[in-house]
């Protein structure tokens, strides 16, 4: 039985389930304001983890790997636990500090998810960090979005992380714009509606 917060429509008549993470010293209410209202989407089911005290792990997503545990294991356990209580496919969807923990959830789990969203984040781990080929991922779709200019998440990672996926065979649509402004633009909300829909929204 999940324990964490529901959004959206009842997980038993829901066309689509979605994990959704919020960002560091965020709380589900952001992602519920921010991104599920924006969504307008009532076919789909929203689960909504609040991370302990707001957030998933204490350093940057790009800091030597040991700087970020042992929270950053059990946040990646949280979320397998909850993927393998829904039973089903589902989208994992996330904003910053969120969006970093769902991407890393996604490509290690190596197909549990049916579709990632990634509002301003990356795959987790120091600069020079490398990433696998295969075809674990093969045609999941995936939104990999954000500021070129963004304070916190580098627009080099969040393209080296848009092109590990491809590597892993995910299909990938980026959107890039201009500015630092650190936040979930219309048109990023605009393409995961439509990533969403196609998935069966």
């Amino acid at each position: 039985m999940l324990d964490e917060a529901l959004i959206g429509a009842p997980l038993d008549r829901a066309h689509v389930v979605a994990i959704v993470l919020h960002g560091r010293n965020q709380d589900p209410a952001f992602m519920r304001e921010h991104v599920v209202e924006r969504l307008a989407l009532p076919d789909v089911a929203y689960v909504a983890p609040a991370a302990p005290e707001r957030s998933w792990y204490p350093a940057s997503f790009m800091a030597p790997s040991g700087d970020n545990e042992p929270q950053l294991s059990r946040a990646l356990a949280r979320i397998a636990r909850i993927a393998g209580e829904l039973a089903r496919p589902h989208a994992v969807i996330g904003f910053s500090q969120g969006a970093c923990l769902a991407c890393e959830h996604v490509y290690r789990q190596r197909g549990q998810a049916c579709a990632l969203i990634a509002f301003t984040g990356g795959l987790i781990g120091p600069p020079g960090t490398t990433w696998r080929l295969g075809d674990e991922l093969a045609g999941m779709p995936a939104l990999v979005s954000g500021g070129l200019a963004d304070p916190w998440v580098p627009a080099e990672r969040m393209r080296a992380t848009a092109a590990a996926l491809v590597g892993v065979g995910a299909r990938v649509v980026t959107k890039f714009f201009d500015g630092g402004d650190h936040a979930v633009r219309d048109a990023e909300i605009a393409a995961a509606r439509a990533l969403l829909v196609e998935i069966g929204a």
